[in-house]
């Protein structure tokens, strides 16, 4: 019996071939449509219809058209902006790194260090400044300019000490909602730029004479320390103002987030003005202090000099420990701020460098606090007076003792 065939074509061909093997030395030959087959000029001409009618398109312009190709970055000038002030990228990099390892040993450095901190720096530093603080308060009658000034950076110093407590769960980061974040930055900055301030007029209000216009209006600073002091805080109070509204946050102040003095999600501007304001403008001004100082020494080498413990020693003790204790913190700041205008979250050595120097940040208020107790005439003479205090309140206790004794025995 015959084969079955399959349809034929005009030619009489089959429409397709059978799927044996092909013969030695010929190709196979796939199986075409049978619309081809039998329609060979009206399949040719709809399939060139078809190519003809889709829209001929380069490399470039599918590269550049939306939708086709990979996802191209779009880099016009709105999108820029935007994404310079988008921080919603910005994480810890100890809660993102994949490095373990790494995440482990800066947290165990910075839960020493804190211990530590919470352990010395914190009670001597509010011992110290609540000392000076009552001795600044019994002597007010006597007060002269330069205690008004360390009166102002006492109080100061136990507001900052106070702040840092806000630090206790490190290496976990404290948990608020951005206003509250807000209200704890904005106080730490007026202490910062109050404290920075008042020691530049402390400077040159005491340690400098001269006949220089400058000068002059330095020495009446002095001597009207009251009027001062509110000038200088209404500036701290502008320069932290101007830095809240640099935070990015006044859309979403209810929503909760990690936060620490200097938040990790301002915009890199803050970091940048509070550099400039708070520790560059004083560097400048610190070196046009010296460098008239010297001058001044130099002048005055041939003439009678004033008695050298009537130099105020505390000024420039808490000028330099300020300037040692907030460098290393500036420069974390600015590496802060370099990694965010990069987009780049940095490592977990980043974030180690900067909680250690937050806590010497800190660490600031407890070395001056003991400084101006140590250093300044009236504070050093009330504690040596404090042992001779107690053995006279325990001798007058004696006298009540015995009395009362007698009478029981009467």
């Amino acid at each position: 019996m015959a084969a079955r065939q399959g349809p034929l074509s005009r030619q009489g061909r089959p429409l397709c071939e059978e799927q044996a093997a092909p013969a030695p030395g010929r190709i196979g030959r796939s199986c075409v449509s049978q619309r081809e087959v039998i329609f060979p000029k009206t399949h040719r001409r709809h399939s060139e219809r078809f190519r003809n009618s889709r829209p001929r398109t380069t490399r470039k312009e599918r590269r550049q058209t939306p939708g086709t190709g990979p996802p191209q970055k779009q880099y016009g000038s709105d999108t820029a902006e935007m994404s310079s002030h988008n921080m919603s990228w910005v994480r810890y990099p100890s809660h993102v790194s994949t490095a373990v390892e790494d995440v482990i040993t800066a947290q165990s450095i910075v839960s020493r260090c804190l211990h530590v901190y919470m352990a010395l720096c914190v009670p001597l530093s509010l011992a110290a400044g609540l000392f000076n603080l009552t001795t600044f308060i019994k002597g007010r009658a006597r007060q002269g300019g330069l205690d008004a000034f360390l009166s102002d950076l006492t109080v100061t110093h136990v507001l900052v000490t106070l702040l840092s407590l806000t630090t206790v769960s490190r290496p976990d980061y404290m948990v608020t909602t951005n206003l509250g974040c807000a209200v704890l930055s904005f106080l730490a900055n007026v202490c910062y730029f109050n404290g920075q301030y008042v020691q530049l007029v402390m400077l040159f209000a005491f340690l400098l004479q001269g006949s220089a216009p400058c000068l002059r209006t330095a020495t009446k600073a002095a001597q009207r320390p009251v009027e001062s002091l509110a000038v200088i805080g209404g500036c701290a109070f502008c320069s932290s103002l101007g830095l809240a509204a640099l935070l990015g946050t006044s859309g979403e102040l209810s929503r909760s987030t990690l936060c620490q003095v200097d938040p990790l999600t301002a915009w890199p501007e803050y970091e940048i003005v509070k550099v400039s304001l708070g520790f560059g403008l004083a560097l400048v001004l610190k070196l046009v202090f010296f460098i008239l100082l010297l001058v001044q020494l130099a002048w005055r080498a041939a003439a009678p000099q004033r008695d050298a413990a009537s130099t105020p020693r505390v000024v420039l003790a808490t000028a330099l420990t300020t300037f040692a204790c907030r460098l290393p913190y500036n420069i974390a700041l600015l590496q802060r701020a370099r990694l965010k205008l990069q987009r780049d979250i940095g490592s977990p050595r980043d974030e180690l460098l900067m909680s250690l120097a937050e806590l010497v940040l800190f660490g600031e208020s407890g070395v001056n606090s003991l400084a101006t107790l140590f250093l300044h005439r009236p504070c050093r003479l009330a504690l040596l007076s404090v042992p001779e205090r107690l053995t006279r309140w325990c001798r007058k206790g004696e006298p009540s003792d015995s009395f009362s004794l007698k009478r029981v025995g009467g």
